[in-house]
């Protein structure tokens, strides 16, 4: 059959779908006759894989068939939508069903502490260079009570480093329970990592590319309704997101960690409690000369520039959308590359988009 493109599947689907496209989200029947939801075949595991198959002349004799019937929407400009199997073993149903909830809606973020209750997805990553003591590497995020997303940079080879644990539910570091107002949190877990899972295709085919990580947990965390929360991940359909990837630019996140609140990188000044900050999403000249190594710009995306910016120690912590009432958290970046001083005005850093990672992350999820 020679190599398929999708591309090619979405010109031979066009005249059956004019007039009779299903809307994202809505259920369908795919090329096999099985029911399914209509959603980006970046999504769908299933017909990723029945594409890799075709393009390498794998396939099954009806395989084009296959992924031209299952194709249930044609967007200008963008990717197909296509009907992917309920029981197609996405990944999506070891995402929690409660996520990205927190105790607080009304925050004040500004580079100052976080509130107790404002971020129960946090993690920290404690590890320590050879020869050198044990210290606090990156930050990270859970998706899942047994998976924390963070950067692939922080396993650098060079750096040489050797993760010792993941902390969950930390929020100041000097004392052994957290309390603010009255109310105390659980003692903050250290889970051992059984598996770093690096993006394989990181550091290709530039220095950052790619720049993203699942850690797997030795055991789930012990989730608790408002203090260790999972964060939401922004999968197709986007249904408590209210907004998709092409609406991020010109929306104001939050970012959060307990990296330097310095803007000197020869005097890093590591902060006692979780810092939060809200940053502005948009892409400019600064974006245009951050992303010039990057083949394909939706894989970052560019946030800050009015003097607030995150920091060393940062690192794989997450850029944080808010629903549009405020009561629920997506993850859609990753923090990976910002400048050497922290913080200038008309700087920025890059964020790597995890709605672009999102097939990926789910590949990678098991039981």
């Amino acid at each position: 059959m020679g190599h398929v493109n999708v591309a090619v599947v979405v010109v031979a689907a066009m005249a059956a779908l004019v007039g009779c496209q299903t809307q994202q989200g809505s259920s369908c029947v795919d090329g096999n006759g099985q029911a399914g939801t209509c959603i980006s075949i970046r999504s769908c595991q299933p017909l990723q894989q029945l594409v890799q198959a075709l393009r390498t002349n794998t396939g099954p004799p009806n395989g084009f068939q296959i992924l031209r019937r299952s194709v249930c929407n044609i967007q200008i400009n963008r990717e197909p939508l296509v009907c992917c199997a309920s029981s197609g073993g996405t990944g999506l149903d070891l995402l929690p069903k409660r996520c990205g909830v927190t105790g607080l809606v009304d925050r004040i973020v500004d580079g100052e502490d976080a509130p107790l209750l404002a971020w129960p997805w946090m993690a920290l990553l404690r590890g320590k260079a050879r020869g050198q003591p044990s210290t606090w590497i990156c930050g990270g995020v859970l998706i899942n009570a047994r998976y924390v997303l963070t950067a692939a940079h922080c396993f650098k080879s060079i750096f040489q480093i050797e993760l010792e644990f993941v902390r969950i539910g930390e929020h100041t570091l000097s004392t052994v329970q957290d309390c603010e107002n009255g109310l105390c949190a659980p003692l903050a877990q250290d889970i051992l990592v059984e598996q770093i899972i690096m993006h394989p295709e990181y550091g290709s085919p530039c220095k950052e590319c790619n720049d993203i990580a699942l850690l797997r947990l030795s055991h789930p965390a012990q989730l608790n309704p408002i203090h260790v929360v999972p964060i939401c991940l922004p999968v197709d359909p986007p249904k408590d997101m209210e907004f998709s990837e092409e609406e991020f630019q010109g929306k104001v996140a939050y970012a959060a960690g307990w990296g330097s609140t310095s803007r000197s990188p020869l005097n890093p000044v590591t902060p006692d409690v979780l810092q939060q900050v809200l940053l502005p999403i948009n892409e400019g000249n600064v974006c245009n000369q951050l992303k010039s190594g990057y083949p394909n710009r939706r894989w970052t995306l560019c946030a800050g520039g009015e003097g607030k910016d995150t920091c060393k120690g940062d690192s794989g912590g997450p850029l944080i959308l808010s629903n549009k009432i405020g009561t629920k958290g997506f993850v859609v970046g990753i923090t990976s590359v910002g400048p050497k001083v922290c913080g200038r005005q008309k700087t920025q850093a890059l964020y790597t988009n995890v709605h672009f990672y999102v097939p990926w992350i789910l590949k990678n999820l098991r039981p």
